[in-house]
């Protein structure tokens, strides 16, 4: 008889990040395809989290930015790839700025370079 707890199948009780580890360590394709949406799911965060505190729905969001909601919801999904005018209209739409840089490895912080969109 198989065991009911193969390594294809997720027990009740395991949680998304303990998952996410697992396919991680087992698979180069997984850890390069996680590895390559980093940056949006980071994105991502951000924008749910500050879409949260001004209390707009991603219809509202949408809106602010003259798109759907539909593009509010693909962004947030950490998923796509977002252009720098998408990320400017965001920016501007969550009351902030969004900006474009480039890290060069300094330690102190002095080989950062932050652009305004």
């Amino acid at each position: 008889m198989e065991n009911p707890l193969s390594k294809d199948q997720s027990p009740i009780g395991t949680s998304v990040g303990e998952r996410i580890e697992d396919k991680r360590s087992r698979s180069v394709r997984y850890r390069e395809e996680h590895e390559r949406l980093k940056p949006f799911e980071q994105i991502a965060r951000i924008v749910v989290i500050r879409r949260a505190q001004l209390r707009l729905s991603q219809q509202d969001l949408a809106e602010r930015m003259g798109t759907t909601a539909s593009v509010v919801s693909r962004i947030e999904s950490g998923q796509h790839r977002t252009s720098t005018e998408t990320l400017r209209r965001l920016g501007e739409a969550l009351e902030g700025q969004a900006v474009v840089g480039f890290d060069f490895g300094g330690k102190d912080g002095l080989a950062r370079e932050v652009v305004p969109l």
